[in-house]
């Protein structure tokens, strides 16, 4: 039988989904609904990113005009732009996105890992919350490299902003005091492989031959081979061997490999080198504006690899021939994320990434990110951290837990200093600075005992929030993705929080009626 309909409707479902996307988007937009000082701050940084934009476009023209003086018809429909100025006011062109529609992924991205990767795209795309939510206020789904490019451009002032206003709320609401807090590190992976000496050479001088084989390719710079390309595949295949070499005499092999490795990447790194040096003697004001970028990036990026591949071979010298122990800022860890250290932390498994610090309040949102470069010490950072929950909040913390690791005289005093009350360290070197009497107070007990809540805490968001691993690399571009994943996480713990005061306030109403 066939069904023709007069009035097609699209929409499996007239209304927005009962789901937790729907409840997340509700409290998003109820948030900005409440905080409109923060859509200014995304305009104000999506204004600087249009300039910053708009400043490279008035190089770009007053290059053109540079190298074209030939052809005057042509320049005089260019518009004119000072190379020294840059500009200071956008002008009406193509429609911006919207800041709350920036706000709302910017949320989305740290609930759900991504926007633009497969499995996001099909999601944003299929689900009918996303079109309710967007279409009553004449919005729709942007394309996914203008989405990305965009939130890109939110600085981390205004991602702290809305963590700020997150805490606010949850004051008023009376969710949380912040009166308690609970303070632990995690390790975290970078966007990285594990450093492995032999592969990091290899693969610094292969980039090192690939950037020169690119521009060369692209009519930019005129050289020839020689031996390079044979060196380049002796290498690649002498780091493969290495990394497979198994057995009793694998030490020994090893060492044979490394030494053949490390004299043909000194052939090889001595042409380069003086390849790199002529081409950036040239003078490249022959070439359009957009070659001209194209071969210094190319350039820069080239002899990045280049000395990456010096770092690392210097680094096999010290390390397999010299018996030394070569300091940790001195290695080469990352070609991808060059702010990434070896995190050790007590007996677990060493990662390359990060060692974010979190506050963990009395009811679970997270009020601080504490991350610096490098495998940083738990106890230097304690200070900082309650310092920033007082700025937050506006009030010091009366109790703060935290485990061994930040345990130290110094930290206790300058804690007890700012007004904290009670500050319990869970360990043998805690209790050993700790009064006896404080230390066997039943608060100490019971604050020691809720300090695994924050271990729950790093699970939850290592397994909910995709926090185990970073996608973005660099140091701030890593803390920008942690932020957009904490507010995702106090959005979830408000809800939770607010409808279990709710259940609360409904059984004890329950209960006083049945009383009467």
């Amino acid at each position: 039988m066939e069904c023709i309909f007069l009035f097609p409707n699209y929409q499996l479902f007239s209304t927005t989904p009962d789901s937790d996307l729907a409840d997340f988007a509700a409290e998003m937009l109820a948030f900005i609904d409440r905080h409109g000082e923060l859509l200014p701050l995304i305009d104000a940084d999506l204004d600087a990113y249009g300039l910053r934009k708009k400043a490279q476009r008035a190089r770009q023209r007053q290059a053109a005009r540079a190298v074209l003086p030939a052809l005057p018809a042509l320049l005089s429909n260019i518009p004119e732009a000072e190379p020294s100025v840059a500009p200071r006011t956008l002008e009406t062109g193509r429609p911006r996105m919207p800041a709350l529609v920036v706000f709302l992924f910017l949320l989305m991205r740290g609930r759900y890992g991504s926007v633009s990767d497969q499995d996001a795209c099909e999601r944003f795309c299929e689900y009918k919350t996303i079109e309710a939510v967007l279409s009553p206020r004449g919005l729709r789904l942007p394309s996914r490299q203008a989405l990305v490019d965009n939130l890109n451009a939110v600085t981390n002032a205004t991602r702290q902003a809305i963590l700020d206003a997150q805490l606010q709320d949850c004051l008023t609401e009376e969710l949380d005091d912040f009166k308690e807090i609970c303070v632990d590190s995690t390790a975290v992976c970078a966007n990285s492989a594990f450093p492995n000496d032999a592969s990091l050479a290899a693969r610094s001088l292969q980039r090192a031959f690939i950037e020169l084989w690119t521009l060369r390719e692209q009519g930019v710079v005129t050289f020839t081979d020689g031996w390079m390309p044979s060196w380049k595949d002796t290498i690649v295949c002498l780091a493969r061997d290495i990394n497979m070499a198994r057995g009793k005499k694998a030490p020994s092999k090893r060492r044979k490999l490394y030494r053949k490795m490390l004299d043909t990447m000194d052939k090889a790194m001595a042409p380069m080198k003086e390849l790199y040096k002529t081409l950036f003697a040239e003078d490249a004001a022959r070439l359009a504006p957009q070659l001209q970028a194209k071969r210094e990036r190319h350039l820069l990026d080239g002899v990045k690899a280049l000395v990456n591949a010096w770092k690392a071979g210097n680094q096999i010298r010290r390390r397999v021939f010299n018996h030394e122990a070569v300091p940790m800022d001195e290695k080469l860890l990352s070609l991808a994320d060059a702010d990434a250290a070896l995190i050790i932390k007590g007996d677990r498994e060493t990662v390359l990434g990060y060692r974010p610090g979190l506050a963990r309040s009395r009811a679970g949102f997270i009020v601080d990110l504490a991350l610096d470069k490098g495998n940083t010490a738990d106890s230097g950072v304690l200070v900082k951290t309650i310092e920033a929950v007082t700025g937050r909040v506006g009030d010091v913390p009366e109790k703060v837990t935290t485990d061994d690791g930040y345990a130290s005289q110094k930290n206790r005093e300058a804690a007890l200093k700012l007004g904290v009350k009670l500050i319990t360290f869970s360990g043998a070197k805690g209790k050993k600075i700790t009064p006896a009497g404080e230390w066997d107070s039943a608060e100490a007990i019971e604050q020691r005992a809720r300090r695994s809540a924050v271990e729950s805490l790093m699970a939850v968001m290592k397994d909910g929030y995709f926090f185990a691993r970073m996608r973005r690399c660099g140091l701030e571009n890593v803390r920008a993705e942690m932020l957009e994943k904490i507010i995702a996480y106090n959005v979830d713990r408000i809800l939770m929080v607010r409808a279990r005061k709710a259940k609360e306030a409904q059984e004890q109403e329950e209960k006083m009626r049945n009383t009467a």
